[in-house]
C-alpha cells in the first residue's frame, strides 16, 4: 500500500495495522506532515468507503486502523487488502476530484 498517492505510512504490528493518510507524500516525515482540513475528514471519507466495501477500519484522526481476527486465512488476507486498496482509490477519488 506504500506506492498508493494517500498513505504516507503503512504500519503494523502482528495483524494489528494503521495507514496514515496523508496530503503529501513528499512531506511525510512527522515534523513536515501536512494535515487535512479540517483534521480526521479524510479519516471518515475513508472509514465511509470502507464500510460501503464490506470492511471495517476505523478512523483516527486522518489514520485508518485494522484489527482483523487471528484466525484469518491468507485468503481473506488478500480480500481484506483488495477492499482496503479500493476503499482508499474511493477516498482519494473523493477528496481530489
Amino acid at each position: 500500500l506504500a506506492d498508493h498517492p494517500l498513505v504516507g505510512e503503512a504500519r503494523a504490528l502482528g495483524l494489528f495495522g494503521a495507514i496514515e493518510l496523508v496530503t503529501d507524500k513528499a512531506t511525510r516525515t512527522a515534523s513536515q506532515r501536512r494535515n487535512f482540513e479540517p483534521r480526521g475528514s479524510a479519516g471518515m471519507i475513508c472509514r465511509d468507503r470502507c464500510v460501503r466495501n464490506g470492511l471495517i477500519m476505523r478512523a483516527v484522526w486522518d489514520t485508518m486502523i485494522v484489527a482483523p481476527p487471528l484466525i484469518i486465512s491468507h485468503a481473506q488476507i488478500d480480500e481484506l487488502l483488495d477492499k482496503v486498496r479500493r476503499s482508499l482509490d474511493q477516498t482519494h477519488a473523493a477528496l481530489y476530484s
